[in-house]
């Protein structure tokens, strides 16, 4: 007894995506430094001066000709963000400066400048290009310079899979699975992570309910392992590590001779995230 699948050489479907990462950022660091007197140091203008210096290069704050016009003089480095084009609707941000301050000011687009910790998400983003800054800010120097990030959120399209049929062995009660070739393809400027592949199938021919008959066996593509297709680029599986979704015929202690010759027709879906 066997059965075989549909036999139609390509089957198409397209399946949104579902961009989402959320990751975490590095946590600053309080530092202090102590001031040490100049040489010779006897309570002179000089040897306060000179104190006052040290003091100001070891905090990463502005001379005194610099404190009058306000503004740090370190700008914190961005150390975490999304992609120059991106897909998700959701960024995070993370950030830092050398030596470490304590207070962070964050902007988002032409919002309102907001106190924030050294890391930030931003959720429901539209499309488009969008612009982050972060600042440093305290009450004794003020505000320092912005550090600025620029990206684009592109609204995501649907990946596309291709099933190819047409040299699949035949299903055999309790045989192996047979697994079904397939050929992703990314249509977007960004790659995309397939985290999801699985197979149904869409009718059962006379006499041989596909519910209790088949076993439909998943891709093992999952959010941990992830299959990633480039920017406008394909992939084909099975792939080392990777296999797609199977068939397998069970053996059931029960007549099948009706699914002898049988074909089952077949429809694909999965997620991705960008």
């Amino acid at each position: 007894m066997f059965a075989s699948p549909n036999q139609s050489r390509r089957s198409t479907v397209v399946k949104a995506l579902v961009a989402l990462i959320l990751a975490t950022g590095c946590v600053a660091a309080v530092a202090y430094a102590a001031t040490k007197p100049a040489p010779g140091g006897d309570g002179s203008r000089a040897a306060r001066e000179a104190a006052a210096t040290a003091s100001s290069v070891a905090f990463g704050r502005p001379s005194a000709s610099r404190a009058a016009t306000g503004g740090y003089r370190s700008r914190p480095r961005i150390t975490q963000h999304p992609a120059k084009t991106s897909l998700s609707s959701t960024v995070a941000f993370a950030y830092s400066v050398r030596p470490a301050q304590v207070n962070f000011q964050c902007k988002l687009d032409s919002s309102a400048w907001k106190r924030c910790s050294d890391q930030v998400f931003y959720r429901g983003l539209a499309p488009g290009p969008h612009l982050f800054q972060v600042r440093l800010e305290g009450k004794r120097f003020g505000r320092g310079l912005p550090t600025r990030f620029r990206w684009t959120r592109t609204e995501p399209k649907g990946f596309l899979i291709e099933a190819d049929l047409s040299g699949l062995a035949k299903l055999y009660p309790g045989g192996a699975p047979v697994v079904l070739p397939l050929e992703l393809s990314n249509p977007n400027p960004a790659p995309i992570l397939i985290t999801a592949l699985r197979v149904t199938v869409t009718a059962s021919p006379p006499g041989c309910a596909s519910a209790s008959n088949l076993e439909l066996i998943p891709s093992n593509a999952s959010p941990t392992k992830p299959v990633r297709v480039p920017a406008g680029g394909s992939v084909k599986l099975p792939a080392t590590g990777v296999s797609p979704p199977a068939l397998a015929l069970r053996n059931l202690p029960v007549d099948q001779d009706a699914c002898q010759g049988a074909q089952f027709p077949l429809a694909f879906s999965g997620s991705a995230r960008g």
